[in-house]
């Protein structure tokens, strides 16, 4: 879930941010051990939003089609031009997050452009990982987002990054989970 696109360069070796994190586009070699943070981060962050049965059984297998999908289109150049782009962190070589984004998927969007998926591990949160991943997704364009209600710490965040609620609610079917729409204008 951008070069090219207003978007400041990401995924060159040795693109090290201030956390001695690296952050590049997604490669071969990312889907089994992404797929295994993006459910151990699910896991972790939406215990008590989501019932403990339905997040007690996230697992890896259930995230790496998506995974394998979006490497393969890296892999052979076949990322849609449309605003699209996926970044992925790692620190010390291990994966500590990613970031998703392209445009609007809704019917009706608040704004062209919608951050899909912002997903950092929990030992990583508040280092600055996640802001340098948005920033380097969006730059300053408008955006909007869902977020589960009841994820207080990613309101929190996404309000100090320049989105705002705007009292939109949607039941996205994970589990009677109802999120919240954010917007960030340019």
């Amino acid at each position: 879930m951008t070069e090219g696109h207003g978007v400041p360069p990401a995924g060159e070796a040795g693109d090290e941010g201030p956390g001695s994190w690296e952050i590049r586009e997604p490669r071969p070699g990312d889907p089994e051990p992404f797929s295994v943070l993006h459910a151990r981060v699910w896991r972790e962050t939406y215990r008590g939003i989501m019932s403990d049965e339905i997040v007690d059984a996230l697992e890896a297998d259930q995230f790496r089609p998506l995974w394998e999908q979006v490497t393969a289109a890296y892999a052979g150049g076949r990322v849609a031009d449309d605003g699209r782009g996926f970044l992925v962190a790692l620190v010390g070589g291990e994966p500590a997050g990613f970031c998703m984004h392209g445009p609007s998927r809704d019917e009706h969007p608040p704004v062209p452009h919608q951050v899909w998926s912002l997903n950092v591990a929990p030992e990583h949160q508040g280092s600055g990982l996640a802001q340098e991943l948005l920033v380097r997704s969006l730059g300053g364009r408008a955006a909007y987002l869902w977020v589960a209600r009841g994820n207080h710490r990613a309101v929190r965040f996404y309000e100090r990054q320049g989105f705002v609620l705007d009292g939109t609610e949607n039941l996205d079917g994970h589990d009677g989970v109802v999120e919240l729409r954010m917007v960030r204008r340019a």
